[in-house]
């Protein structure tokens, strides 16, 4: 700080305005930053409901309404009946080779046993088409649950990160009034006290 040695230096000083305050440019930044992210907000809400009501909707695994399950289930029930009915016609076939060409009960009771064999396969397949096809269920519902606790913790972070940044921009606005008024006192102090000696020297 400059030394004060005449009357003139004394009352520029004196004289001057206190320092203002100054909202700087990233102040009013960070300002307009946390309104927007405020606005998103409302945004944000929209999708988070909507996807919660997808997940109430969602409801519990119901193989019926499972387009995996009935997929899987009606692609692997062609395939075992197909076989089942092969393996009936050559069932049905070797018995009538056996009786000379004439089809009989025996005939029959094989082709269809053959048949069932097969569908009984079918059968002890649907408990692990069941799970597959509830696992899918439980995968889908869960990445829905997990998407919704993205979409809640990205609304949070962007409003907190706002306020940070608007935090910050302020208390450096202040910090630099701080430091100005500090200053200005100081120098108001050293022009005073330079009046109070030159007053009492020209008495």
């Amino acid at each position: 700080m400059a030394q004060i040695n005449s009357a003139a230096g004394a009352n520029r000083i004196l004289s001057a305005a206190a320092p203002r305050y100054v909202t700087s440019a990233a102040t009013k930044k960070a300002y307009r930053a946390l309104k927007n992210a405020y606005s998103n907000q409302n945004s944000w809400t929209k999708r988070i409901n909507t996807n919660i009501k997808r997940l109430q909707k969602m409801g519990n695994f119901d193989p019926r309404k499972s387009a995996y399950y009935q997929n899987a289930y009606h692609s692997l029930r062609q395939v075992y009946q197909k076989a089942g009915q092969q393996d009936m016609k050559a069932a049905l076939t070797a018995a009538a080779a056996n009786t000379g060409g004439y089809g009989n009960s025996y005939g029959a009771t094989a082709g269809n046993e053959a048949l069932q064999a097969r569908l009984s396969e079918l059968a002890a397949k649907v408990p692990g088409i069941y799970q597959a096809a509830e696992g899918e269920f439980i995968n889908r519902k869960n990445n829905l649950a997990n998407v919704i606790s993205r979409q809640q913790a990205a609304q949070k972070e962007q409003i907190e990160k706002a306020k940070f940044a608007l935090t910050t921009a302020q208390a450096l606005d202040k910090a630099h009034y701080d430091a100005a008024k500090y200053a200005d006192s100081a120098a108001r102090n050293q022009a005073l006290q330079w009046w109070a000696r030159y007053i009492a020297a020209v008495r």
